[in-house]
């Protein structure tokens, strides 16, 4: 008897589930877990922002299986010790999950790999992304890309070929309806700290795979021609607003694609363009994990080696009025407002924000980094290691140093109403500039002369 263990990682919905669908077409019977795993994840444990929306998103595919009459069992402890454990005490002869691309869990899932292919486990690692392979895609010379537009070439021309996700319809009837033993509830699970922070998160979040759906057809219906022109005004609902749903897997980005292509393939038109340029985000996506893949060590360290951890100086104090969203820049601070509140940060003003933080204030991006880490529902390791090295000019095909976001001109170009910073700023707020614009741009061209400038890559 084939009897597999479906282990949900950041896959986290029922349709179109490559890990899943493999597992009910080569199996007899199919048991389901999601195993929670903090000591795997170290150093980059999920924030309480990323917690919370976990949280949610597991309550919504727990109900999605029990419909079907089936149980998600949950249960917490180190991959390594849990896995051969229940694959020893169930007589599991398969086991399929995702693929992951975090250093830390890459390798976790290697070790774990070898170990149950010694043992004659069938292992199955699916891919979830565009990107089949991150080994296949390498430049003329055999290197990982470092610069995203000829990666996005190259990756775009293969799209073709990986558009046709499975659209046969899963079959649950050999599902093993079982319950492990110490399967926890979801409130057992630990997910969330006793305070009650998270709760307002829930007034601009609805997670879970039926909601990532309708969010997509909606843009696509609703939004997408206007998302060239409008994406980057904040004040303006042009997004997709699907960066949570992507990162757990509650939507997939070959299910985007698929919806994107009858737009697609009308050729030279407005609706095409505007796909294809949405399409070119979701590769950008892409091009982050790509680059973690490789240059693992870019989660915490610069890529461009000629920026030492001594070129920023962390002021406590500068951190601080920057988190709180007391700099006295409107626009900065209403992006700092609407994270803390919502848990998500609109693109432009994320940019602006990490752009003041690393030049105007000179702190760290790390430290900036961190504390998106927390704030963040849609926390990603390579997406937010990799936007916080280019806006601070240190990363893998990085804006140049020296384009220093003026909170001031970005405002009356992007917020010229100044609808977006009273959504977010408190009507008596009265916060003194905590810098000066020209001085501390001044002073931050020249560190990069002094420190960068002339050094060789």
């Amino acid at each position: 008897m084939k009897r597999t263990l479906v282990w949900f990682q950041r896959n986290l919905r029922l349709a179109e589930n490559p890990a899943l669908q493999w597992a009910l077409a080569h199996s007899d019977e199919v048991l389901l877990l999601y195993l929670h795993s903090p000591t795997d994840e170290a150093p980059w444990q999920r924030g309480e922002a990323s917690c919370w929306w976990l949280q949610q998103s597991l309550a919504s595919l727990q109900q999605a299986f029990t419909a079907k009459g089936l149980n998600l069992n949950l249960l917490r402890g180190a991959a390594l010790d849990v896995i051969p454990q229940i694959i020893d005490e169930h007589q599991i002869t398969a086991i399929s999950w995702q693929r992951n691309y975090e250093p830390q869990l890459a390798r976790r899932d290697t070790q774990l790999a070898t170990t149950l292919l010694q043992q004659d486990i069938t292992v199955n690692i699916s891919n979830d992304g565009l990107l089949p392979d991150p080994n296949a895609l390498m430049t003329g010379k055999g290197t990982p890309y470092r610069v995203f537009t000829p990666f996005y070439r190259q990756l775009r021309k293969r799209l073709y070929y990986n558009a046709g996700t499975s659209k046969t319809a899963a079959t649950y009837n050999n599902v093993r309806n079982v319950s492990l033993p110490g399967s926890l509830s979801l409130q057992e699970l630990g997910l969330l700290k006793p305070h009650r922070w998270q709760e307002k998160l829930a007034q601009h979040n609805h997670p879970g795979e039926a909601t990532a759906q309708h969010q997509l057809h909606h843009f696509i219906n609703e939004r997408i021609m206007d998302y060239p022109t409008k994406r980057d005004l904040p004040a303006q609902d042009a997004s997709s607003q699907l960066s949570a749903a992507l990162h757990f897997g509650e939507i997939s980005a070959q299910q985007i694609f698929t919806a994107l292509q009858p737009l697609i393939e009308q050729g030279d038109t407005q609706e095409a363009g505007s796909a294809e340029s949405f399409l070119r985000q979701l590769i950008w996506r892409e091009f982050a994990r790509y680059i973690l893949w490789h240059y693992p060590s870019t989660s915490d360290q610069c890529m461009d080696k000629r920026f030492q951890a001594t070129f920023w100086h962390y002021d406590a104090e500068r951190m601080t009025h920057w988190q709180r969203g007391e700099t006295g820049f409107a626009i900065v601070d209403a992006g700092m407002q609407q994270l803390w509140q919502s848990g998500t940060i609109h693109n432009r003003v994320r940019m602006l924000a990490a752009s003041f933080l690393t030049k105007n204030l000179n702190q760290p991006w790390q430290a900036g980094a961190q504390w998106f880490w927390q704030t963040l529902v849609d926390a990603d390791l390579a997406n937010n290691s990799m936007g916080w090295q280019w806006v601070a000019g240190c990363g893998v095909d990085a804006s140049p140093y020296f384009r220093i976001f003026n909170p001031e001109t970005q405002a009356t170009r992007f917020d010229a109403q100044g609808n977006y910073q009273r959504k977010w700023l408190n009507k008596k707020r009265n916060t003194d500039p905590i810098v000066d614009l020209a001085l501390s741009r001044k002073q931050a061209l020249q560190r990069y002369q002094e420190k960068i400038r002339g050094q060789t890559l």
